[in-house]
């Protein structure tokens, strides 16, 4: 697997992550790519978010960040302050403001700063309330992430989160059953996966948890539709992490489903 070549990652990115069902994984996956080519990866969040494990973390403000950081070689995590919340029995670190992530960024710290930029309550899929995603300006890259697990489940809260905005965006009703077109056309709708994406941002839209070749084809014709709702997207990911799987499909793939 390379999933920064897939997503087109050059030697300098910020890369915004929005959605469910993959986020953590892929920006945990980016972060060892990146590091094994002698990258300097920084990995942050505008929401909140359980520290990366396999990486330090440095908690900073949003004015001393630029002198704390020079205490840690990357690759690292950084955030503003841990969580309190003695309901949880995961640990959550809080993140920026996006204006704090720019800065991150215009510092050129990091070759790579992966941001997760809102959150989904460990669900497959979503779609963004009004209030989010809290997307740097500065992001090069926005990957809308979905999980196909969510295809043919039921459209409720036990898979969704916020299943009334899908329902919203798609035309289904609460509790109907999840389609490859539904998931599609949230990955890439403006009030979707591409909504607060910044207006030269490449968006990627990642189908992840193809474990098998069953999952794999229905997370193909999730992407052949969301790319064919918008010339915005020129390709898109599925992945399967447990598999070592990353595979492309691009634009061109659409046409030819569609002549």
């Amino acid at each position: 697997m390379h999933l920064a070549a897939a997503l087109g990652l050059g030697s300098s990115a910020a890369v915004a992550f929005v959605g469910a069902g993959g986020k953590k994984t892929a920006m945990g996956q980016l972060a060892v790519e990146g590091t094994n080519d002698g990258c300097a990866v920084g990995y942050t969040t505008t929401t909140a978010m359980p520290p990366p494990p396999d990486l330090p973390l440095a908690l900073t403000g949003p004015d001393e960040w630029h002198t704390d950081l020079e205490a840690h070689d990357p690759p690292v995590a950084i955030a503003r302050e841990s969580v309190a919340d003695p309901a949880r029995v995961d640990r959550k670190v809080r993140g920026f403001e996006a204006s704090v992530v720019e800065q991150l960024s215009e510092a050129e710290l990091f070759d790579w700063l992966l941001v997760k930029a809102d959150g989904a309550r460990k669900r497959e899929f979503k779609a963004p309330s009004d209030v989010e995603p809290v997307v740097p300006g500065t992001a090069t890259h926005v990957v809308p992430v979905a999980s196909v697990a969510a295809v043919g489940e039921a459209l409720t809260t036990d898979v969704v989160h916020r299943p009334e905005r899908v329902a919203d965006i798609t035309g289904l009703h609460v509790g109907d059953t999840i389609t490859p077109e539904a998931v599609g056309t949230v990955l890439t709708h403006p009030d979707g996966g591409r909504r607060n994406a910044p207006a030269e941002a490449s968006v990627i839209p990642l189908v992840n948890k193809a474990d098998t070749e069953t999952q794999r084809r229905t997370a193909r014709d999730v992407l052949i539709h969301a790319l064919s709702q918008t010339e915005r997207c020129s390709r898109g990911v599925i992945t399967s992490f447990a598999s070592d799987v990353c595979e492309v499909v691009s634009a061109t793939d659409v046409q030819e489903v569609q002549r």
